[in-house]
């Protein structure tokens, strides 16, 4: 592969004479922001309206959108499917040559983007302006961009078309506010650093970085000038090794607050999901145990597995697990980047598209309840979340206690309950043990959860909660309910990533002082299998010990296995009198710790066994 770099002569020598090593980058510590002054004093002004929204659409659309998971008869089932480049190892000029007539934009309608997510009640939408392929929607006029001897252009948009402009154009004529993903990665530039992984290298070229963040620097400056207000600058991804200044993020951030000064730059730009350099933390297809206090966040997630557009990829997620991730987010504190992949048509598939109609009815009635909140005062609800505004709670049930109740763990007054679809049907309430009890009427889970909103006076008071029985008599103990006592080492280590439908889990238990205890209410007499779910880990072994009902049920964790698994702890009897008690304690003990730690522990489970 021949490529010319005569038009950068100039440009090289001098590359190679400021030219530093790059491994010094990487080890460099940074703070917020590079440092760079206007960031830190403007946060808040800036960070007004994303905390309001809390609903955003993610639009993953690029020349990968063509492949749609296969490639020349190859069917990819990575989950990634904007990945497709790099998991069939395709030089990028077969890549461009192949999916190029493939990216027909028959159906592609960007108006008609916009008004679905504003009828499901979005408020900002964040677009791969160009992703790690290389390929921009926008009509970048860096050189290399124009013109290149390896792709032939990196711009996508046809002849007299800005696909880019088209897209932000319409959904800000529907009153969204607009932000342009834009990856630091970038498979077919021949001085990115992962210039050749993926191309040969005919005439040996040395890839020059500095370079390569001088385009970066003048692509971001395009997306920045050229396009009207950017409201978010949505970079991705940095690593251990290629973060902060391996970038030229100093450089970008000094002009481009002053090219766009409320602007909102995520936290990609260096290393780690939940790093606190830039405005907002970037969890990926997992929501973080606690929230992330502190810091203004966002979940990005998926409908189905990948990002990108897979025909293959019919794993959709039920309406009410994506309004379940949609809450859950919320009441930790977070928003929610809810993505869709278009096909290189254009077309957004239709199970996204009712997905986000049955969201937008919703919303219709319920949005009270989602914009402008803030985080759950309670620690855990076994029946749902809660989400809260001045003096209001928004309580958003998933689960029907099975006594038709709810008990909630507060002290203040209420001044009136009610659900949220019907604002003038009080709910009649009683105060049991001084909690406020609510009555839940019997609803369809699959219209979305039911929200009951409940008026206070003052603060919310908060004392702890019960773990409630559940609509089948299940008593469920988990670690987002639990009470970590003694030692601090204990900790709740939840999903990533990679891993999006892991359980949270108590983890870290090294210390034989540390215990874990619940206070649940049981509903009905009889016998209980008593359950327990953990990890198995060679490395982590032990012995607890389970304290319920006057008994003491040993447990021996064992070493083999794959993924969370559930076993029988022993049984237990629960009397009449066990009834009318307040409350009950069941508490976990570290008989013995073996290797790094005890295992992770999902849950402990009490199981009616049926007469």
């Amino acid at each position: 592969m021949k490529i010319n770099f005569l038009k950068w002569k100039c440009a090289a020598v001098l590359g190679m004479l400021l030219c530093v090593t790059e491994g010094a980058f990487s080890q460099t510590a940074t703070e917020p922001y590079e440092g760079v002054p206007g960031w830190q004093e403007s946060r808040e002004k800036r960070m007004a309206w994303f905390k309001e929204a809390r609903f955003g659409l993610f639009i993953h659309w690029g020349l990968y959108s063509a492949a749609g998971g296969s490639f020349e008869g190859k069917k990819y089932p990575q989950h990634y499917a904007e990945w497709i480049q790099t998991w069939g190892k395709i030089p990028s000029k077969q890549y461009a040559a192949v999916l190029k007539p493939k990216f027909t934009l028959r159906s592609f309608e960007p108006k008609a983007w916009a008004r679905l997510a504003k009828k499901a009640g979005m408020k900002y939408m964040v677009l791969t302006s160009r992703h790690h392929e290389g390929f921009s929607l926008f009509n970048s006029q860096q050189p290399y961009a124009l013109k290149n001897e390896v792709t032939g252009t990196a711009n996508l948009s046809p002849a007299g078309r800005d696909l880019y402009r088209e897209i932000m154009q319409a959904f800000r004529q529907e009153g969204l506010k607009v932000g342009a993903y834009y990856s630091l990665l970038d498979w077919q530039h021949p001085d990115s650093y992962e210039a050749f992984q993926l191309n040969p290298n005919m005439d040996n070229h040395q890839p020059d970085h500095n370079r390569y963040k001088d385009y970066l620097y003048g692509q971001i400056k395009e997306l920045a000038q050229n396009y009207g207000t950017l409201d978010i600058l949505w970079p991705d991804f940095s690593s251990k090794k290629y973060h902060g200044e391996s970038w030229g993020t100093k450089r970008i951030l000094t002009d481009l607050i002053k090219w766009q000064p409320d602007i909102i730059i995520n936290n990609r730009f260096w290393e780690g999901l939940e790093n606190k350099n830039g405005d907002i933390g970037t969890p990926e297809k997992y929501i973080p145990p606690t929230g992330l206090p502190g810091m203004y966040w966002e979940v990005s997630h998926t409908m189905n597995e990948s990002y990108g557009y897979s025909a293959h990829d019919q794993n959709w997620k039920s309406f009410p697990k994506i309004m379940q991730l949609f809450v859950e987010t919320v009441s930790k504190g977070g928003n929610f980047l809810l993505n869709v992949g278009p096909d290189g048509d254009g077309a957004i598939p239709e199970p996204a598209v009712r997905i986000l109609e049955r969201i937008g009815e919703w919303m219709q009635v319920n949005k009270e309840a989602i914009y402008g909140t803030s985080a759950s005062p309670f620690q855990s609800l076994d029946w749902g979340y809660c989400t809260q505004k001045e003096d209001r709670l928004y309580l958003h049930v998933f689960n029907r206690p099975a006594s038709g109740k709810i008990e909630l763990p507060i002290k203040n007054k209420i001044t009136a309950a009610y659900v949220l679809a019907q604002p003038k049907n009080k709910l009649k309430f009683t105060l049991n043990g001084g909690r406020p009890t609510l009555p839940v009427e019997a609803f369809d889970i699959e219209k979305g959860p039911q929200v009951i909103v409940v008026e206070i006076q003052g603060k919310p008071l908060v004392e702890e909660s019960l773990t409630q029985t559940q609509a089948d008599g299940r008593i469920i103990m988990n670690a987002n309910n639990a009470k970590l006592q003694a030692g601090k080492g204990l900790k709740i280590i939840g999903a990533h990533t990679h891993d999006p439908n892991r359980p949270n889990a108590i983890g870290q238990w090294k210390n034989p002082d540390d215990r874990v205890y619940w206070d649940i209410k049981i509903q009905k007499p009889g016998q209980y299998r008593v359950l327990i779910s953990y990890l198995p880990d060679t490395k982590k072994q032990g012995k607890v010990t389970l304290q319920v009902l006057g008994q003491q049920l040993p447990f021996i964790f064992a070493t083999e296995g794959n993924g969370f698994k559930e076993v029988e702890l022993g049984r237990v009897e629960v009397s009449q009198q066990v009834i009318g008690e307040p409350s009950t304690r069941v508490t976990l003990i570290a008989s013995a710790i073996e290797g790094e730690s005890l295992p992770e522990i999902a849950t402990v489970s009490l199981v009616p066994i049926k007469d």
